[in-house]
């Protein structure tokens, strides 16, 4: 069913898609507070607010939100992104209302000092450690540094060990009273409850809290890039990698579609180019991939492939550039965005399939632009051509826009 939205008087957003038949319910609450809304050198302060928002409340103390969810035969847990924050909730649908109940109480009463802080901030810490010592998670923070020189997305989500260590709990609260607030928020329930029932719940447990504007950080404009950027990393603990990132726009951009269904034709499976050219026929990688994530802001467009120990990573690269030449020149054929809409209708319905998933989907749209962006863009994928996919190609994915990063290992 068409998802519907409804805006509280405090500014909360209430988004629902009624699944009339389904035995679960699912809750997502969608903050735009990512790493893309830190203050400047408080990296990480995004995903420790995410870590806070479990030590619990005078109502529901630390554990009680496992707990009571466990209690009911559901489960729940939060991710941090560069743009939002969302925590989730899938439970079984009778007690449907009961994550709203968590998330409207932890939203107004979140306590942020005291031991949690210091023992979240070494989980933070742990994890930030365990980044480090994961090559590839390497690599792809130093190719995010340096393909960027102003923006916020060079930041890790996790953030940086030094930051993480320097933030202290007023950052947490400044971060919580400015960006936690109903107005930068979107809460999205899938599940069998109409809409009426959704927003009268959400106004009964959310219309109390006081409305206050956001204060998100002023924009920050990546420059264009005009020469490419090279990072050699050295590691005794990884197969080469070879990865390559091109400055590509946002998520609402006209051309997203066609980058998204260019990602698809360059490495979805065995029969994609990228697999059938340095994996098949070359034998210089063992797997391939290409990525570019949906963001508010202009952000990357990825490929890296991890290749043979021993492999020569000059020759790797240099097969892969011959191959997006050549597909510049030739063109991308029909068959080719055929077999790829195919691929990305069916990712798309299986996305919306289950209650978490519909939330998810929607959640994001609300988050970095629109629900009608987002059914505008699930339609332009069923609309672009070969040509629109051979026109974003050529005029992205250019060696002046490139940052590559080698994992290198010795021989």
């Amino acid at each position: 069913m068409k998802p519907c939205r409804t805006v509280l008087s405090n500014g909360l957003s209430v988004i629902s898609t009624t699944r009339i038949h389904s035995p679960l319910a699912a809750s997502t609450l969608f903050y735009r507070a990512g790493s893309l809304h830190e203050p400047e050198g408080k990296t990480g302060l995004a995903h420790l607010m995410e870590h806070m928002m479990f030590r619990g409340t005078s109502r529901f103390p630390h554990g009680a939100i496992d707990e009571v969810t466990a209690r009911f035969g559901g489960w729940n847990n939060a991710v941090t992104t560069t743009d939002y924050t969302a925590y989730y909730f899938v439970i079984p649908e009778p007690a449907w209302r009961t994550p709203l109940e968590m998330e409207a109480d932890r939203m107004a009463n979140c306590p942020l000092g005291g031991e949690s802080f210091e023992t979240e901030r070494r989980v933070a810490l742990e994890e930030r450690r365990m980044a480090t010592d994961d090559p590839e998670c390497a690599l792809d923070e130093i190719v995010d540094d340096l393909a960027y020189s102003v923006h916020p997305y060079r930041n890790p989500v996790i953030g940086r060990r030094e930051s993480i260590k320097a933030l202290v709990v007023d950052d947490l609260r400044s971060f919580h009273d400015e960006l936690y607030v109903p107005s930068n928020a979107a809460l999205v329930v899938a599940g069998p409850r109409t809409h009426n029932e959704v927003v009268e719940a959400a106004e009964e447990l959310f219309g109390g809290i006081p409305a206050h504007a956001a204060r998100l950080p002023v924009a920050r404009v990546e420059p264009e890039q005009f020469e490419e950027r090279c990072a050699r990393v050295a590691t005794d603990h990884s197969t080469p990698r070879l990865t390559l990132a091109y400055h590509v726009p946002a998520a609402e951009h006209a051309d997203s579609a066609a980058l998204e269904l260019l990602v698809t034709v360059l490495a979805a499976g065995r029969s994609s180019v990228l697999y059938r050219r340095l994996v098949r026929d070359l034998k210089v990688a063992t797997e391939v991939s290409a990525t570019r994530l949906l963001q508010k802001d202009p952000g990357l467009f990825w490929i890296a492939a991890s290749l043979h120990p021993g492999a020569d990573l000059e020759e790797a690269e240099s097969a892969l550039l011959d191959l997006l030449r050549e597909l510049a020149e030739t063109g991308i054929s029909e068959q080719q965005v055929n077999t790829a809409r195919r691929l990305v209708a069916a990712d798309t319905m299986l996305a919306r399939e289950t209650v978490l998933g519909a939330t998810s989907t929607l959640g994001l749209w609300e988050s970095i632009g629109s629900l009608e962006y987002g059914d505008w863009f699930e339609k332009s994928l069923l609309e672009k051509d070969g040509d629109a996919l051979t026109d974003v190609l050529t005029r992205y994915l250019r060696p002046e826009r490139r940052t590559s990063g080698w994992l290198v290992t010795p021989e």
